[in-house]
């Protein structure tokens, strides 16, 4: 251990002191000058290059430190900005998603509300058309009946008496109403009634929540719709049979139209 003396009090201490043990006063310790180690030239701080020889100056502990001190400051900085940028991304990425959930839910909800809307016209165009396809079949079964009596019983009547005239068989007078081409086209249309009403009631399959006691009221008149029909476009039985089974049927669908009624726009 070296001695130095206190620049205070004049008395010898240990150079490795921080302050006089006999006058406390502070000890400064002396600046070292760096040193060129090739030409011995004294450098001053912060000198790179010897300015004598030209020699490459190595760095201090103490540069040597800040400059680590300085990496590390550098490297903390990136890793919190790689961090802040990893977070940005997330919110993004997470904002964007919950957007995109969002415009799916409204994209499903305005499709549920179209699907409903074209489910309430389909309901609708499907109780009108076979409210027009049965008073068709009704105009036609009527006449129908008429015609079968009339023959049976030997009535006159102006609407009949062109089916009837000269027939004493039921069947001849049912024949040639079958063939008048008036009659035909009735006939015909009803036909195609029934097909465009087949079409909305596959339309009507698996119907929304909302609509599953309309579906079930709408099943049942169509029920009752081609049983009308189909007795109108092909007659069976004996009068007194026909004519119950009309006059049922035709009943039935009024009366299932009438409850569907409170289903309908």
């Amino acid at each position: 251990m070296a001695l130095i003396t206190c620049p205070n009090c004049g008395k010898e201490i240990s150079d490795k002191a921080k302050k006089c043990p006999n006058c406390g006063v502070v000890i400064q310790k002396p600046k070292v000058a760096k040193i060129c180690e090739e030409c011995g030239t004294e450098l001053k701080d912060g000198t790179k290059i010897c300015p004598k020889c030209g020699c490459p100056v190595p760095a201090s502990e103490a540069e040597k430190k800040q400059k680590k001190k300085k990496n590390t400051i550098i490297i903390i900085a990136s890793i919190i900005t790689v961090i802040l940028l990893i977070i940005v991304v997330v919110c993004i990425h997470s904002a964007f998603e919950k957007k995109k959930e969002e415009l799916a839910a409204a994209a499903e909800e305005e499709a549920m509300i179209q699907a409903s809307n074209d489910y309430s016209a389909n309901l609708t165009l499907a109780s009108v058309s076979m409210l027009s396809g049965a008073s068709t079949a009704e105009e036609a079964g009527t006449l129908i009946h008429d015609v079968w009596y009339d023959t049976i019983f030997d009535e006159y009547d102006e609407t009949t008496s062109k089916y009837t005239s000269g027939n004493s068989d039921f069947n001849d007078s049912l024949a040639r109403l079958f063939a008048d081409q008036e009659f035909k086209n009735k006939i015909d249309s009803i036909k195609e009634n029934q097909n465009t009403v087949k079409e909305f009631m596959q339309e009507l399959t698996n119907p929304p929540n909302e609509y599953e006691a309309a579906y079930e009221a709408i099943n049942e008149y169509y029920d009752a719709y081609l049983e009308l029909t189909n007795l109108v476009i092909s007659p069976t039985g004996n009068l007194q049979s026909y004519t119950n089974a009309f006059n049922e049927a035709d009943s039935n669908v009024v009366k299932c139209y009438q409850a569907m009624d409170v289903y309908l726009e």
